[in-house]
């Protein structure tokens, strides 16, 4: 148990001494952990170390190289793996594989080795990304998606990155951060020159965190917690406003409880941003797709994205290339509505639900409920005020 591939084959050796083994489980070789997925295992069968000799001139040898690994061999998880190793015929010996493969997949876990990167290409990160594999539902989406991050990468003022945990060519953990630079520019008196560009400072917003799903139940705030701290170091931000502080915050105090936690309090003071994106609208509206996105989702017609719902035009809350267009409150009753599902009554000068919009026969046309009157013989309702007269 001196290496992680020693490890894994030691829980199979000692597995063997519950449970029969397969027919074809000495076929089995070179069992260790995946390269490209270290939270899976990887093998390759003796049949095809052969064919690949025989056919590219390839030898596996003793010792395969990272290479030869991803090109390969079969990367799954360790309990598949050793479902195809073993033979279960009694429910104890189903037990016993489950625990050992419970036991080896909580170390693939918690032995991991992994770097913080900073991604500046979002659109691609996101298309490049695999499917429901953290929850996230842009992920492997279109690039075509992801236009209006370019967008803001093209502004002067707000930049968007990912940061991501990387181990092999698996996403453990990923985040947008956001940052707002504030410049001044130092003008000659003579000449009206910029003379140089002072930036005065920097707001950081950190994301929604993703993590892996197979790290859901075992460190997810955890991971979380690490990844904000390594954005901070990375940026060297002091005050850090997150929006997963409550997760990271939870995690903080259970973990420390027994310590001073006033410092986190500082360094996650709040969970939205306190800055917004300004873009064109018009250019945002003529993108062929936009994503669904956590935080600046809300676009008014002045073209300024924030996290602020006040006097929107716009709502980035579909996951299908779409977006929403802000409805208007119900003038009866107050509720939010959809711009399709809103009535305008010509009569009242309103625009209604349609709990509230009562159709007038004799009119062709909507008024609000409290100026319309029922007429029990006729089935029908009246305008009150065509009533009065």
């Amino acid at each position: 148990m001196k290496t992680q591939k020693n490890i894994i084959l030691d829980s199979i050796n000692y597995l063997k001494n519950f449970v029969p083994t397969h027919k074809e489980f000495n076929t089995y070789k070179h069992i260790g952990r995946a390269v490209s997925n270290p939270l899976n295992v990887s093998y390759i069968s003796q049949g095809k170390i052969n064919g690949i000799k025989e056919n590219t001139g390839v030898v596996i040898g003793n010792r395969p190289t990272a290479e030869q690994r991803k090109k390969y061999f079969t990367q799954t998880s360790i309990n598949k793996l050793l479902k195809k190793l073993f033979v279960i015929n009694t429910s104890e010996e189903s037990k016993k594989l489950e625990t050992i493969s419970q036991e080896v997949d909580d170390f693939l876990k918690s032995s991991l080795d992994y770097e913080f990167k900073i991604f500046d290409n979002v659109p691609e990160f996101y298309a490049k990304e695999k499917e429901n594999y953290n929850g996230s539902c842009m992920a492997g989406k279109n690039k075509l998606c992801f236009g209006i991050y370019d967008l803001i990468n093209q502004s002067k003022k707000v930049n968007v990155k990912m940061a991501a945990f990387v181990s092999g060519e698996e996403i453990l953990a990923r985040a947008l951060i956001w940052c707002e630079t504030n410049k001044i520019d130092k003008i000659c008196e003579n000449s009206g020159d910029i003379l140089e560009t002072i930036i005065t400072n920097k707001k950081f917003y950190l994301d929604r965190i993703y993590i892996n799903n197979k790290l859901q139940n075992v460190c997810f705030s955890e991971m979380q917690h690490k990844l904000f701290k390594a954005v901070r170091q990375a940026y060297k931000i002091e005050a850090l406003p997150c929006y997963n502080k409550s997760h990271i915050e939870s995690y903080i105090l259970n973990k420390y409880y027994h310590k001073n936690t006033e410092k986190f309090k500082f360094m996650c003071d709040r969970v939205t941003p306190d800055f917004i994106v300004s873009l064109d609208f018009d250019e945002v509206m003529n993108l062929n797709a936009w994503p669904y996105l956590d935080t600046f989702r809300y676009l008014d017609e002045c073209g300024y994205l924030s996290h602020l719902e006040d006097d929107v035009k716009i709502i980035f809350d579909q996951t299908n290339g779409d977006y929403t267009e802000a409805g208007k409150c119900c003038d009866n009753c107050g509720v939010n509505m959809d711009t399709d599902d809103q009535i305008y009554s010509d009569l009242d000068d309103e625009y209604l639900c349609h709990d509230c919009a009562i159709y007038i026969d004799e009119r062709g046309e909507y008024c609000n409920e409290s100026n319309a009157v029922y007429n029990d013989y006729s089935g029908s309702y009246h305008y009150a005020h065509d009533l009065d007269r």
